[in-house]
């Protein structure tokens, strides 16, 4: 009893898990009602997060969350508001996870973590992102669950257009949708297990090479391969620790920015490495734009017509959220990502950039796949969130300066 009152990583822990719990639940058994009409996802974060919140009162920390973490706290709270308020006006559906996001942001507020806390939280949720992977590949091969279902069309796509040296010896048809339900979503978490092993050394991070590298080639993610590379190229950039200080910090930051440019035109410069979204892409910008301030909603998309409708997300998530939920909501949104990436960068270039690699995962690989949709939380947003407040907790002295400043003022 006493470990749980000392440490704030058993409830962060749990939430993080809980999350993945729930989507491997949703996974396995997709919209089934289980409980008074509810899905099976639904019961099990609901019961995570009253786990959670018993691991939240039995810690004792006093210190709630102060100046810039909470400007970023409500920031991230008055998004979800003008997201929910969006959906309501265009009668989009969401399950009542959605419910929980004001807490679960709330429980960060009164009893914040430490930056070792969140550390260990994200290497819990590594390993059962790891384990999650693994018995998914296990359980399709014994026969005991299929393999997501794809269209015979999307099918040949993948195994025209995409390099899988390992499917056709595995008895995997395309690309591997994983138990995330999406070749890319999968690709994505590949991805962050890479990030993490690598940011974080740990007894786990061979584990974490190992089943990243066979997710990606599995998924054959580009977009994510490429903000493996992004996230790794910048943490070798700022780090002072580890022998990337082989090289001098000014001769890193010369090879670092050749490299990331050179990706990103290896990404955006060619057209086989759009996958047709120069089409996708300007379908939906045009679409947003007949309904610029609130966006046209899923309802709309799904009556749009034409690329908008038979694709039904735009393949980008900042145009998806822009076509979706319209500019209010973007600039709102993103205002509070984009302040948690600011502290992050602060603290990269202080020498801590550990943070920062997580989150250039998630910035880069929704160039040009929407990854969440901030309405409920979700595996992406959480970690997005936590590593974010990592970030926060190793800020630089001045920030917390500024912060105290500008209330002094008022």
């Amino acid at each position: 009893m006493q470990r749980f009152r000392g440490s704030g990583s058993f409830y962060l822990s749990t939430l993080m898990v809980g999350i993945l719990l729930s989507r491997f639940a949703n996974y396995l058994w997709f919209e089934i009602p289980v409980f008074k009409g509810q899905a099976a996802n639904i019961l099990v974060f609901f019961v995570v997060f009253g786990v959670a919140l018993a691991l939240w009162l039995l810690l004792k920390r006093d210190d709630r969350a102060s100046g810039p973490l909470t400007i970023y706290l409500i920031l991230m709270s008055l998004a979800w508001v003008a997201t929910l308020a969006v959906y309501r006006y265009h009668g989009d559906s969401f399950n009542y996870i959605a419910l929980l996001y004001i807490p679960v942001l709330f429980l960060l507020w009164g009893k914040p973590p430490t930056a070792d806390e969140g550390w260990r939280s994200i290497l819990n949720f590594a390993w059962v992102t790891a384990g999650i992977i693994v018995l998914t590949r296990a359980l399709e091969i014994t026969s005991v669950i299929s393999v997501k279902y794809q269209t015979p069309n999307l099918i040949r796509f993948d195994e025209e257009g995409y390099f899988l040296p390992l499917n056709d010896l595995l008895g995997i048809d395309g690309r591997w949708p994983g138990p995330f339900g999406h070749n890319g979503d999968t690709a994505m978490m590949g991805s962050l297990l890479i990030v993490i092993a690598l940011i974080r050394w740990s007894r786990g991070s061979w584990v974490f090479l190992l089943v990243g590298g066979f997710t990606l080639l599995v998924t054959s993610g580009r977009a994510s391969i490429g903000a493996v590379l992004a996230a790794i190229v910048i943490f070798c950039m700022l780090t002072r620790t580890g022998w990337p200080t082989r090289w001098s910090f000014t001769l890193r930051r010369i090879l670092g920015g050749v490299l990331l440019a050179l990706g990103a035109i290896g990404l955006l410069g060619f057209q086989y490495g759009l996958t047709g979204r120069q089409t996708i892409w300007p379908a939906f910008i045009e679409l947003w734009q007949t309904s610029p301030i609130i966006g046209v909603g899923g309802s709309g998309i799904a009556v749009s017509g034409g690329l908008t409708q038979e694709f039904l997300h735009a393949h980008s998530h900042y145009i998806d959220i822009l076509a979706r939920n319209g500019i209010l909501v973007f600039l709102i949104q993103f205002a509070a990502l984009g302040f948690g990436l600011f502290v992050a960068l602060k603290v990269g270039f202080k020498g801590k950039p550990a943070a920062l690699a997580l989150l250039v995962v998630f910035f880069v690989a929704g160039i040009t796949e929407p990854r969440n949709d901030w309405i409920a939380p979700s595996v992406t947003g959480m970690l997005v969130i936590v590593a974010s407040v990592i970030a926060f907790r190793e800020r630089p002295a001045e920030i917390s300066e500024v912060a105290s400043r500008s209330r002094s003022s008022q």
